[in-house]
């Protein structure tokens, strides 16, 4: 998957988890995706179809949210009003809202263009996280609360929609008999052709948990040498196996490992791949100290089941592989409004209603902090004139 895909998918799941909701109960409406026709400038157009300034500023205060909730896990409460930080990230939150924009296009056209419907259990999902909310807070509150992501009820829903035709594509693509859903005969294959089984006995060099040297490459190879040299002379594999190895992972996997490249230190893999089966290696050295390995048959149809779901991946992709795909394959043109909009004028592009609560909730803040301001100054005048009454009072005492 890549970077962008994930941090799209990662964007969705932070509001679910920030509203709160659950999936079952009874929602007192259906969503349904409607464009915001609020007349805002056109800032692109993905496969010629629009996205407008208000949509995609939304997208924009979204990501900035989202940053903003994971810097302060790190103790940043506020990375916007650090001037450095706010600058540095700014600089990605175009570019940001926009693969927001064309991944939301991109997932609707394809959803449309294949006549997918959501199912009822789909739809159900998509709006007890909704009714879920105001149930529990009123909807006054609601909307005040997916202001802050700069979400109008209608953008949120609108986005909650789109994360389910998401969902719709994948069962279509990667469910049960789904189009891109390999043959069982087809991932038998793809199993036997780049999938090793192998046992190795290891003498270690290092600990595997702390790194540390346990014993030289010389002291290490020597005992290899010695273990190697009883297999040879016709000692049971297995049984020198038990008692020397020093694989961590042995206990679990008493029958030795099965793998792919990639899975295994290239050492290890190329050594195992190099064998005919029930070939016993010469020493391999690897970071971990000396292997030395035997490779097994592999039980394609006894360990198909097992690995079904990557090698579906392997053979077929995901279906974050395909999103990517059609992301990057998208006619995006973008117009002059777009080099306009930056993390620090977002605010003024985003849907009206949403402007009219953030505003308000900041005038609120600023009363908030004139009072405390206020209240203080009031605070130390008292003292002050406490203290200069005190002082008074002992000057008087001491002329006396």
């Amino acid at each position: 998957m890549s970077k962008m895909v994930q941090r799209v998918v990662a964007l969705v799941v932070m509001l679910v988890v920030v509203m709160g909701g659950t999936i079952w109960g009874t929602a007192s409406m259906t969503i349904q995706y409607q464009p915001l026709n609020s007349g805002a400038p056109v800032v692109m157009t993905v496969n010629g179809d629009e996205v407008c300034a208000d949509e995609y500023a939304g997208y924009m205060l979204y990501n900035m949210a989202y940053y903003a909730n994971m810097y302060a896990q790190f103790g940043m409460s506020d990375v916007w009003n650090d001037e450095y930080a706010a600058a540095t990230l700014g600089a990605s939150m175009p570019q940001a809202a926009k693969d927001q924009s064309v991944y939301a296009r991109v997932v609707l056209q394809k959803f449309n263009e294949l006549g997918l419907k959501l199912t009822y259990n789909q739809e159900k999902q998509m709006t007890q996280l909704r009714q879920d909310t105001i149930d529990s807070m009123g909807y006054d509150a609601f909307v005040k609360q997916i202001a802050g992501f700069g979400f109008s009820d209608q953008s949120y829903s609108n986005f909650m929609y789109i994360s389910q035709c998401y969902n719709a594509l994948n069962e279509y693509y990667f469910g049960e008999n789904g189009a891109n859903v390999p043959s069982d005969e087809e991932l038998r294959q793809y199993f036997a052709d780049n999938y090793i089984a192998a046992k190795h006995i290891l003498i270690s060099t290092v600990d595997p948990t702390t790194g540390e040297t346990i014993r030289t490459d010389e002291e290490a190879k020597a005992e290899a040498q010695k273990i190697l040299d009883r297999i040879n002379a016709g000692e049971d594999y297995d049984a020198l196996m038990n008692e020397y190895s020093e694989d961590p992972g042995l206990s679990g996997n008493p029958d030795g490992y099965i793998f792919t490249d990639g899975d295994m230190v290239t050492e290890f893999y190329d050594g195992a791949k190099a064998l005919a089966e029930d070939e016993v290696s010469g020493l391999v050295k690897s970071p971990y100290g000396y292997h030395i390995i035997k490779r097994m048959a592999l039980d394609v149809d006894g360990q198909l089941e097992n690995y079904k779901n990557q090698l579906t991946t392997a053979v077929a992709g995901t279906m974050d592989d395909l999103l990517t795909q059609w992301m990057q394959e998208a006619d995006v043109q973008t117009t002059d409004v777009y080099d306009e909009i930056t993390y620090q004028n977002v605010r003024d592009y985003i849907p009206a209603e949403v402007q009219e609560i953030l505003n308000a909730q900041d005038a609120a803040a600023d009363a908030s902090a004139t009072d405390d301001t206020a209240a203080t100054d009031d605070a130390a005048a008292t003292d002050d004139t406490a203290a200069t009454d005190d002082a008074a009072a002992e000057t008087a005492d001491a002329a006396e």
